[in-house]
């Protein structure tokens, strides 16, 4: 016969065994068992970690009234999620189904429930509380050995001037305004679409096309997209943008195919309007309305821009040589107006042949007269 002693401290408990069967919990202090058949034994147990995890934890509980007194049970439904506060703080989320065996003394402990079998939206004070205390993490759920570890709450933001559509398990659930909200995704898989409702512009450059003339240009085109109807947009297909510039590349393939080199550099407009008009209707059934459409650069290539310029060199000699033309032809009609109105007028022409006079006068530095002046105009102009 024989005492076995032990020292429990006081954040310890410790569970007796004796012939494996359990009889006592221990509390803080120095105990002496006495152990007549060597079969007493010992289970210290830290309560700071507040879990009872023994391994038949359950059945324990559920034999010994001793150890009910010490352990708080817990049992969430299959559809409900635990919020559990450890004197007043957010200690994690218990994922549902899960059974809790919880030291008592290890501080004041709350279970809230949560029923996510109807609506798995997390409301704002929540998602605030869990983000807060930084327990949305696989690694921070509480679970057992057999529940998956998985991020306890989807968060799902959509910024602004966006929608969101949200997806539950495939199928669309909810549409979206900006802003942040939180899922509980457990046994559920989501997936958000966010739209830009904003008006955006989409470059279709570096376009390599041959003219109905076979000349091959480089074409950049530029069109402004606004998505109208974003579920149609979701259901229709799978990338807006992408679909939008599929459409574009076509109908500007086809816009400058059906055109001459000089018919497009004559009509700038054309190509925009054609395009606009082959792609608006399409684009408005899934969703989008399509605005301006443009051609930003017609790339010529090097010897055809060449020949371009001579032609336009060629054609703008050609018009100054018609304006040359034309005013050699107004001055000389002046000069012959002129000559038929001096003669039928002899005064008139003895003013201009003073004028002229005049001028050749200005030129000359010394005069000598003799004779008089009417003797010099006698001998200079003769009148008939």
């Amino acid at each position: 016969m024989f005492r076995k002693t032990i020292k429990i401290a006081e954040n310890e408990r410790a569970l007796v065994f004796q012939n494996q069967q359990l009889t006592q919990v221990l509390m803080q202090g120095l105990h002496k068992i006495w152990d007549m058949k060597d079969d007493v034994e010992f289970e210290v147990f830290d309560i700071d970690e507040l879990y009872f995890s023994q391994k038949n934890g359950e059945r324990l509980y559920q034999g010994s009234a001793s150890l009910k007194e010490h352990i708080q049970h817990e049992k969430l439904q299959d559809t409900e999620v635990g919020m559990l506060y450890l004197d007043g703080m957010l200690r994690g989320v218990v994922a549902p189904g899960e059974r809790l065996f919880m030291w008592k003394d290890a501080g004041e402990i709350r279970l809230d429930r949560i029923d996510i079998a109807d609506t798995p939206l997390v409301e704002d004070k929540t998602l605030y509380l869990i983000n807060k205390a930084g327990v949305n993490l696989a690694t921070r759920l509480i679970r057992s050995e057999s529940t998956v570890a998985v991020k306890p709450v989807a968060v799902a933001t959509v910024k602004n001037s966006h929608v969101g559509l949200l997806y539950i398990d495939g199928k669309l659930a909810e549409k979206l305004s900006p802003g942040t909200y939180g899922y509980w995704q457990f046994n559920r898989e989501f997936q958000l679409k966010s739209y830009d409702t904003r008006t955006q512009i989409l470059e279709v450059s570096g376009q390599e096309i041959m003219t109905k003339d076979r000349v091959s240009l480089r074409i950049n085109l530029t069109a402004n997209i606004r998505i109208l109807d974003a579920e149609t947009a979701a259901s229709s297909v799978d990338d807006v943008e992408q679909y939008a510039y599929k459409l574009l590349q076509l109908a500007l393939r086809e816009a400058i195919g059906t055109k001459a080199l000089d018919d497009l550099l004559l009509d700038k407009l054309y190509v925009g309007e054609t395009v606009k008009e082959l792609v608006a209707e399409n684009l408005k059934a899934v969703g989008v309305e399509l605005g301006n459409v443009g051609m930003k650069d017609i790339i010529l290539p090097g010897e055809i821009k060449a020949i371009l310029n001579q032609v336009v060199e060629a054609q703008k000699a050609a018009e100054a040589n018609v304006i040359k033309r034309r005013e050699e032809t107004a001055a000389t009609r002046s000069l012959h107006n002129t000559a038929k109105v001096m003669e039928n007028n002899p005064t008139l022409m003895r003013l201009k042949e003073l004028e002229a006079l005049e001028k050749v006068a200005d030129k000359i530095s010394n005069l000598n007269v003799y004779g008089g002046l009417e003797g010099l105009m006698q001998g200079v102009v003769k009148i008939t």
